[in-house]
């Protein structure tokens, strides 16, 4: 391999480490305002910093979408510019008012808020506000002077954003700055009319959400005549740049040694190698460092996989390896394995999953049956075979998006399907198998082994050994976590009883009952029917709840089918139901609470008293109201504390205010998790209240989510985070909402596979998902950690094993597994090594 000496060309190499820090941007102060038109003038924008070179959040590279973008400021403004290049500006702006933007987070001194403009292509400037716990609080609207132009490479924008909008009274040099530039192209997040699809870039390497200011670059302020570096150009295949002519500047190649590249009057340049994975760049002048970037670029998957694809077409006949639940096996990429040993541990009650993958070379397959054996242990003790249930995966296709994915667009594993009788395999095919065992509730404790058997029609038999630990510990039925999954029946209606008039409203309540039966059984709470104006009324009259107004002014309830429904959830393992009307997006005239919500409130609130189930039901009565709804949401939950006092209230919100100081009467707050204000919550808990976490469309991976083609961890990791970040629980705004036409292609608000964690079968009955067996896993963790705080609890109040206290409560802070929001273990073993710990110190605190 050549060196990076030899490829630069004869370059000093230095002994130094390369910076490996935040990365750095000098801003200078100007002496020249530009003229906010939105043509950039070079001559005005001379003194500005200019950079170039936005990567991709994806982590793929660099993005195709060529980025400029200027910087400079004086006291009353810091003055953006930016040539945003585009292969088609004749469909510009076709896409929305998001269709391509620029995007500026500044984070001051001190108080660490961050202020968030858009510089939107149709010539808008947008302003968020983000306090230090990163969530919105009050703040005045800031107008800022913006314009843009559109040529036939692109468009331009130019801004003054103020320096008020900063909470200061003009912008002034200290330590401590940050900054960060971004472009959201296409943020409908599907692809343009010409196929191109979306891309969000960022100069600095900020994977996943853009909102993550510990990551932000530095922003330092340069004075009046401090001369500027501007990347006059950076690509794959090396960069040319310009710096005060008394700089030095230091490259190092995928963590290598650092290289000083030569100055040549201020002009440094330099080819980045073809193999670089890494590209860390260094600007000092004298002791103080101007400009730091790190990039990253991604390696050609292909040569690996044309190795794999050898490797799998030399398998003689029908080739067999197991394999854990995190790993992706994709049917259209090559596979090749031969692990025949699947070692699992899991409490009573509890689902244990793995994969079995079936593939072939340059033979066929066909006839294979694949068939579990019993499990027994040396006392003879069993577990039946009927405890496994195999099926075949299928897969879910996953659209052009911009955020972090496994492979990009293209086909998932995903849908679980029946397993057939038999099977067959063409040369060169992949079929993963799911495997899931559910440990029986009364099994008992100890180490069983068996087999999963695959015979092919020739007769010859692989068998796959099965050793499975079962802890002395039971998973309960009644689940821990509260949650609120909601189904949302529309889909299922559309789909299979397109016909409101003729629809059997008793086949449809059977149906969505198995949907929900299925959530219960994956530890997940369903709400039933929850959008009830997006139903036909006989559906809601006859299976939900239906309020009818009485000449005297009272309301009479009837739900006895939903009622019973909810009764067999809660009987089941559910933690709660929804109740009472519900204006969604408030959807009412002017915004205004209807004039029977009192006496409906108050004949709810009776009948869930007089039945016993109030303590289980929560009010949901509208859906993630803007900050301009504050006074219509006071009054809303308002009337209905007045006159439902036993029934507690749940409102969501994806704005960045929540929880809100502007809202009473909410005894559920749930917040997007990326938009939490952890201060607010916090306050809200030690009130009394409730704080659960929305993953809804987002966040992005490497946050927690529900994506389908983001990494089987992070499914897992959501009920990690609402346990390491304390919420009390977490709600999910569909489960079921596919799309009719094409139920394996679902892309709602841009995000591949959000809500849809069950599809339908030809016959509309419910198939699982691999991400709902994978949030299920997280569930039992959850149900670990329970146990464990429990058995604390108990010896500490019983005075005996401080040591076994203190190692389980280290073990309790999670760090094994999950330490931040994007930092959490990726490895199934790691998952597996804390519930054995788990299990190990509950046996001896329960001693």
């Amino acid at each position: 391999m050549m060196t990076c000496k030899a490829i630069f060309g004869g370059l000093a190499t230095l002994t130094a480490l390369a910076y490996a820090g935040t990365p750095v941007l000098t801003v200078p102060e100007t002496a020249q305002p530009p003229v906010i038109d939105g043509r950039i003038d070079a001559g005005e924008w001379s003194d500005a910093l200019e950079i170039t070179g936005f990567q991709l959040a994806n982590g793929l590279g660099l993005a195709k979408e060529n980025t400029r973008i200027f910087l400079k400021y004086d006291k009353d403004y810091l003055y953006v510019a930016a040539v945003a290049a585009d292969g088609n500006t004749s469909i510009l702006n076709r896409g929305g008012a998001y269709d391509d933007c620029m995007e500026i987070f500044v984070m001051t001194p001190f108080n660490r808020n961050i202020y968030h403009w858009l510089l939107y292509s149709r010539g808008t400037a947008g302003f968020n506000y983000v306090d230090a716990e990163y969530g919105g609080m009050d703040h005045a609207p800031v107008t800022a002077p913006c314009k843009t132009a559109v040529n036939g490479d692109g468009w331009t924008v130019e801004a003054a954003l103020p320096a008020a909008g900063y909470d200061l009274s003009g912008i002034f040099r200290s330590p401590g700055w940050k900054i960060s530039c971004h472009r959201s192209f296409n943020h409908n997040q599907t692809a343009k009319e010409d196929g191109r699809g979306p891309e969000f870039s960022g100069f600095a390497p900020i994977p996943g959400q853009f909102q993550k200011p510990l990551e932000f670059p530095e922003l330092k302020l340069g004075r009046k005549g401090t001369v500027p570096v501007r990347m006059n150009r950076f690509d794959a295949s090396g960069f040319e740049l310009t710096a005060p002519a008394s700089a030095e500047l230091r490259i190092s190649v995928n963590g290598k040694e650092t290289t000083a590249v030569p100055n040549r009057n201020g002009v440094f340049s330099a080819r980045i190698p073809q193999d670089a994975r890494t590209l860390e760049l260094l600007i000092t002048d004298g002791a103080e460092v101007i400009f730091a970037n790190r990039w990253n670029f991604s390696s050609d998957p292909a040569p690996a996989r044309n190795a794999l694809r050898a490797r799998q077409m030399a398998t003689e006949g029908l080739g067999v390896s197991a394999t854990g639940s995190f790993e992706r096996v994709f049917a259209d990429l090559p596979y090749c394995g031969d692990n025949r040993e699947m070692a699992l541990e899991a409490a009573r009650n509890e689902f244990e999953n793995f994969q079995l993958v079936l593939f072939t070379g340059k033979d066929k397959a066909e006839n294979i049956t694949v068939k579990a054996s019993g499990l027994r242990d040396a006392k003879g003790n069993a577990i039946p075979a009927d405890a496994f249930r195999i099926y075949r995966e299928g897969s879910a296709k996953a659209l052009p998006v911009g955020y972090p994915t496994v492979r990009g667009a293209g086909d998932y594993p995903d849908p679980l399907f029946p397993l057939p009788e038999k099977l067959a395999l063409k040369p060169g095919e992949v079929l993963p198998l799911w495997i899931s065992l559910k440990v029986p509730a009364d099994a008992a404790p100890g180490r069983y082994a068996g087999t999963v058997d695959v015979t092919d029609g020739s007769g010859a038999t692989a068998s796959v050994a099965v050793k499975l630990e079962v802890f002395p510990i039971t998973i309960p039925r009644r689940h821990s976590l509260k949650t609120a999954f909601s189904i949302w029946e529309t889909s299922l209606r559309r789909r299979f009883f397109p016909d409101e008039e003729t629809m059997d409203v008793a086949k449809f309540t059977a149906l969505v009952d198995q949907y929900a039966m299925m959530l219960v059984e994956h530890r997940l709470t369903p709400i039933i029917f929850g959008v009830p104006t997006l139903l036909p009324p006989k559906v809601v009259e006859a299976s939900g709840q239906k309020f009818t107004m009485q000449p005297d002014g009272s309301c009479k309830v009837e739900a006895d089918v939903y009622d019973a429904l909810n009764r067999k959830y809660l009987e089941a393992g559910a933690t709660g139901f929804c109740t009472g009307p519900y204006l969604w997006h408030f959807m009412t005239k002017d915004h205004e609470v209807p004039a029977e919500w009192p006496a409906i409130w108050r004949a709810l609130n009776k009948h869930y008293v007089e039945n016993g189930m109030a303590k289980y039901a929560f009010a949901y009565p509208v859906d993630e109201p803007g900050n301009g709804l504050n006074e219509k949401v006071r009054k809303m939950t308002a009337v209905i504390r007045e006159n439902a006092p036993d029934l507690k209230i749940l409102v969501t919100g994806v704005n960045a205010n929540f929880p809100s100081r502007l809202v009473d009467n909410i005894d559920c707050w749930v917040p997007a998790l990326h938009w939490t204000n952890l201060k607010r919550k916090a306050e809200e808990q030690a009130a009394g209240r409730e704080v659960w976490q929305y993953p809804c469309s987002g966040p992005w991976y490497p946050w927690p989510n529900y994506h389908l083609d983001t990494d089987a961890s992070a499914w897992r990791a959501v009920a990690w985070v609402t346990a390491k970040e304390n919420f009390d629980g977490i709600l999910y705004w569909a489960t079921a909402i596919f799309n009719p036409e094409t139920p394996f292609v679902n892309n709602a608000n841009g995000v591949n596979g959000d809500g849809v964690l069950q599809y339908p079968a030809e016959d509309g009955t419910p198939l699982a998902s691999i991400r709902l067996k994978v949030i299920c896993d997280g569930m039992e963790d959850y149900e670990y950690m329970v146990l464990l705080k429990n058995a604390v609890a108990e010896a500490k109040q019983a005075k005996k094993a401080p040591a076994l206290i203190a190692e389980a409560e280290e073990l309790l802070k999670l760090d094994t597994v999950f330490r931040t929001m994007d930092d959490y273990s990726r490895s199934e073993a790691d998952y597996r090594n804390f519930r054995r710990t788990a299990a190990k110190l509950i046996g001896q605190l329960e001693r």
